[in-house]
This record gives C-alpha cells, sequence and structure tokens, in this order.
C-alpha cells in the first residue's frame, strides 16, 4: 500500500514537472501581461517611432523637446505633443488576447506594418511596443490592437485610439502661427512692396481716414482667432521678407507677420513663433490681404 501511494506521489511529480519544462519552453507567448505599458513621464529621454517609412526620434533637451527630421538634424518639438503621446500609451491596458502566434501579427497589423514605440529613460529602453489596427464596436466603443515587441501574443487594448499617435515629424512640431485675441485689437499696420495702409479700431474700423467695411473686417479677424499650419519650411531663406503685417493690442505685446510671396513660395514667420518657417499658399491668402479687401462695397 505504502509503495503504491509512493507511486502514485512519483507519477504526480513527473507530470508536474514536464507541465513546468512544457511552460518554460513556449516562452512569453503563454505568459499573458498583466501590464503593457507604464511610463514614467518624468523619466522618459527619448521616444522613437518607427514605422516602415523611417523612424521619428523625439529626444528631451535642456530646452525641451526635439524631434528628428527626414533631411537630417533636430527642430524644437511641440511639449504638448509628447506629453500628449506619452499619456495616451499610458492608458493602454491589456484586454483579451487576439493571438498568440506570430503568424497571425499580420492579421492585426502588429508586424513590420505597425507603429513600433520605443521609450527610453536615459540609455534604457523601458518600453518597446507595437501599435496595430484600430477598430470600432458600434459608434462609441474603440480599440486597438497591440503587442509587446519581444512578445508573440496580440491583445485587444480598449478605449485606446493608436491613430491618434503620430507617425511623422510633422505631428510633433509646432505649426502656430497666431492666436489671434480681436476684442483687444487696435490696430493692424499693412506693409507691402505696391502699397501700405493701416486699419485703426475707434468706435468703428477704419482704413486710413476713412470708414472701413466692418463686416469684411470682422470676417478677417474670425480666421486669425488660431492659425496653425503643417507646411513647414526647412530650406535657408534666400531672401528677406517682401510682406510685413503688425497687430497691435491694448493689453498684449505687438504679433508681427512676415512673408517672402513670390510666384509659388510663399514662405510667412511670425513673433508668435520663432522656431519655425512655413510655406503655405492657404495661409498666406488669409493673412495678407489687399487693401480693397476692407472697402465698403458699393449697392
Amino acid at each position: 500500500m505504502k509503495t503504491k501511494n509512493l507511486l502514485i506521489i512519483l507519477g504526480v511529480l513527473v507530470v508536474g514537472l514536464a507541465v513546468v519544462q512544457l511552460t518554460k519552453r513556449s516562452g512569453k507567448s503563454d505568459a499573458l501581461a498583466d501590464e503593457l505599458v507604464s511610463i514614467d513621464t518624468a523619466k522618459v529621454s527619448k521616444v522613437e517611432v518607427v514605422t516602415l517609412d523611417g523612424t521619428v526620434s523625439l529626444k528631451k533637451s535642456e530646452n525641451g523637446w526635439e524631434v528628428s527630421l527626414p533631411s537630417g538634424g533636430f527642430k524644437q518639438a511641440k511639449s504638448s505633443a509628447i506629453t500628449s503621446l506619452l499619456t495616451n500609451l499610458n492608458t493602454i491596458k491589456p484586454g483579451r488576447l487576439a493571438a498568440r502566434k506570430q503568424d497571425k501579427w499580420n492579421d492585426y497589423a502588429v508586424d513590420s506594418t505597425g507603429t513600433r514605440i520605443r521609450i527610453f529613460e536615459g540609455d534604457d529602453l523601458s518600453s518597446d511596443l507595437v501599435i496595430g489596427r484600430f477598430g470600432m464596436e458600434g459608434q462609441r466603443s474603440y480599440y486597438t490592437f497591440v503587442r509587446l515587441f519581444d512578445d508573440e501574443n496580440v491583445y485587444v487594448a480598449d478605449n485606446f485610439m493608436g491613430i491618434s499617435v503620430g507617425k511623422e515629424a510633422v505631428d510633433y512640431r509646432d505649426g502656430l502661427l497666431m492666436r489671434l485675441q480681436k476684442d483687444s485689437l487696435t490696430q493692424i499696420k499693412f506693409d507691402y512692396p505696391d502699397s501700405a495702409f493701416v486699419l485703426t479700431k475707434d468706435e468703428h474700423w477704419y482704413l486710413n481716414d476713412s470708414r472701413a467695411d466692418s463686416a469684411s473686417v470682422e470676417q478677417y479677424l474670425r480666421g486669425l482667432s488660431y492659425v496653425n499650419s503643417k507646411n513647414f519650411y526647412d530650406a535657408e531663406l534666400q531672401s528677406d521678407p517682401s510682406h510685413t503685417i503688425t497687430y497691435s493690442f491694448t493689453n498684449a505685446p505687438e504679433i508681427m507677420v512676415s512673408g517672402n510671396l513670390q510666384d509659388d513660395t510663399h514662405i510667412i514667420q511670425t513673433t508668435e513663433n520663432r522656431h519655425e518657417v512655413f510655406n503655405d499658399s492657404t495661409i498666406a491668402a488669409k493673412l495678407f490681404k489687399g487693401k480693397n479687401a476692407f472697402l465698403p462695397t458699393s449697392d
């Protein structure tokens, strides 16, 4: 009887050992992650966004964040864009398991077609994951397929909008040209190669010494409450600006916008964003109006 019990115990131990060995051989793909991302945003020193089109590097410097350019070098990045990225990644939680094997990666775009995010703290790689296909359930519920780079498992991250992760350098650059507070605006000076004129606000808007068309002025100003562009100009400037506009306020510093408008080139600079230069014909048309745009229309 004792021998029989010992044989049973021995059999159980052998089976248990076999299970342990099989689990070890299967690697990480059998161990479901309790947590996919945990980022201490204060410690992050660099982020790499890797796609089939290349790698965008975001690195912290003494003056804030910088973003790599496709042409080489770095430009100052918009810090709020990096903060938003890291905050968004921190919302990733492992939901249900979508797949356990590599042959399913392409179905969920968590292979090389996905967006790989590498996060560094100092020189140490602290997080490495692949963001895959985005999906919707109904009109309000959404999810994204996510995989840790060194894991075969594919997870469904509920309520994570993977499509919001910027994949290009322009997504992290500061595209602000100006924010105009029209209520405190007192004067606008236009200085062009062939003309110069002034809009002045008193009880009404005046164009030089004559009454301006208030509706036209208001329409112009509404379009300047927030001016933003992703059409950056990174080449060396070849000439001085040909057009300038100066906006004066009662309780805020002047805003100066300068432009070099020639043929297909619409280069714009602004004192609101001294780090960037833009080449945007749509914004140029919105800003650099001629005198006739503010004249009263005849009935």
